[in-house]
């Protein structure tokens, strides 16, 4: 993302969004920025256009894509859409200037998590496993091991280099052992699994997700797990949630594997009224199963979940509608 465009998302923070909920005058089309078309965030979008539409037939919500949470909180930050899905470990980071960001963007507000349940899955070849005695993250240190992150600036691949590095595993201590580190997408990332080019890959995935299971038809694998102290520093440092991958989530796993999971919600401007984003949560709560149909794994999404949120707070108008 190009250093002047963060910047001018500091420099117009105080923008004031368009309104985001209808009132009954007036109906209204809010502007939702998400991610690419096709994925889940999109379905959540139609979700949140469903529940919205449950509340007033009138009002709608267009999808906008987009490249992701950074690229959304700088959009809304310009004014340029009334709300956004991110990651709350790109909130997190935002709030606190960090790469990216040249300075802190923090003029947003939680309305709702969406999910927490995308717990960052180290998958390691088996027999590289074996060979090397890892089990564990903490094992890799000093081992060539060739890792594969998602792309550079991608909230998963900042996640993976954060929490090697607080066992003191640099990228640039993994490339001096002889291994390497790429920066993939998901779909290079199963090819170069599979034919052996990767030892592991990480990323924040469901649980089950298709990949992994294309991955395991190919060569045996063994999930790594990641130490306590890391697991909360993940949480203190870019608001993960700590995850427990049940045995037997595959085939091929024989106990239960600790690690931490990104999150996702939807957050709105501070400037944002009370009464607007308390109109608007409760249209969510009171239409929750419009969210809940888009996807499988959507149906774990709760009340209890929506107002889960530690590491960021919610709009003072969420906050009035979960009290209710």
């Amino acid at each position: 993302m190009p250093q002047s465009f963060l910047k001018s998302a500091v420099l117009s923070s105080g923008i004031l969004a368009a309104s985001l909920v209808a009132t009954n005058a007036e109906a209204r089309n809010y502007t939702l920025c998400g991610a690419s078309p096709g994925g889940l965030w999109a379905l959540l979008g139609a979700g949140i256009d469903a529940a919205v539409k449950k509340e007033d037939p009138q009002s709608s919500v267009t999808y906008q894509t987009s490249s992701g949470g950074f690229a959304n909180i700088v959009q809304m930050s310009q004014g340029n859409c009334d709300m956004s899905i991110v990651h709350l470990g790109e909130a997190v980071i935002a709030s606190k200037g960090e790469a990216p960001f040249q300075a802190p963007v923090d003029d947003f507000a939680v309305v709702a998590v969406l999910y927490n349940w995308a717990p960052m899955q180290w998958l390691m070849n088996e027999e590289f496993a074996a060979e090397n005695g890892i089990s564990s993250i903490a094992d890799m240190k000093d081992k060539p091991v060739d890792l594969i992150v998602n792309k550079r600036g991608i909230l998963p691949s900042i996640l993976a280099e954060a929490s090697l590095k607080k066992l003191g595993i640099e990228f640039s201590g993994i490339e001096s052992s002889g291994g390497s580190i790429q920066y993939q997408g998901s779909q290079t990332a199963e090819e170069l699994m599979k034919d052996g080019r990767g030892d592991i890959w990480t990323n924040a995935m469901f649980i089950g997700t298709g990949s992994i299971g294309s991955i395991a038809e190919s060569v045996d694998l063994r999930l790594l797990s990641v130490p306590d102290d890391v697991i909360a520093y993940m949480g203190e440092a870019y608001g993960s949630v700590p995850v427990t991958i049940p045995a037997g989530s595959y085939d091929w796993q024989k106990q239960d594997i600790q690690t931490f999971g990104a999150q996702a919600a939807l957050i709105v401007p501070k400037s944002t009224s009370p009464e607007e984003v308390e109109a608007l949560t409760t249209g969510l709560l009171d239409n929750i199963a419009q969210m809940q149909n888009v996807h499988s794994s959507m149906k774990a999404l709760t009340p209890e979940v929506m107002r889960s949120a530690k590491s960021l707070p919610y709009h003072p108008g969420a906050t009035a509608a979960y009290e209710e």
